[in-house]
């Protein structure tokens, strides 16, 4: 199975990806905006490169800052961040099903809210289906309404 170093560096304002290991004559230098970009796109972009899929081939990624080689660095704080966000959606599946449980034993919103630290109003959102996104403020693409005018 083939390998291709993947060395990534910032250039200005851009994420400047070389892709090392491709057939003779392919050029692999790709720029993105945005950091996410880089890690879900470029096995794409090596498999166009070489007519094959993602799964037949690995990646080994590289980070070079400043001169400095900080792959290390940058893989930890990647890995790290995916077993977070594994974590937290895992906690909510917890939560959500101990919630159910807890009110078809008939536990009050109240008494819920104090075992999984969430306000009473905040268990009764849970439960109706109505999580909302934790955003306040008004909804997009709706107006302030001044005084005497309807809200659009």
């Amino acid at each position: 199975m083939p390998d291709y170093t993947v060395t990534v560096t910032r250039d200005e304002d851009l994420w400047a990806v070389s892709i090392a290991g491709l057939p003779k004559g392919t050029v692999g230098a790709v720029d993105y905006v945005d950091f996410d970009e880089v890690r879900q796109e470029v096995p794409e972009v090596i498999a166009d490169l070489t007519d094959c899929s993602p799964e037949d081939f690995t990646i080994t990624w590289r980070y070079e800052f400043g001169g400095k080689d900080v792959t290390e660095d940058v893989l930890r704080v990647i890995d790290a961040e995916a077993r977070f966000v594994e974590a937290m959606a895992e906690h909510e599946r917890i939560r959500a099903k101990a919630l159910e449980v807890m009110r078809d034993a008939g536990l009050s919103q109240r008494s819920m809210g104090e075992i999984v630290h969430l306000s009473h109003q905040r268990v009764q959102q849970l439960l109706s289906g109505s999580g909302g996104s934790g955003r306040r403020g008004r909804k997009p693409g709706r107006k302030a309404a001044r005084e005497g005018e309807p809200v659009t």
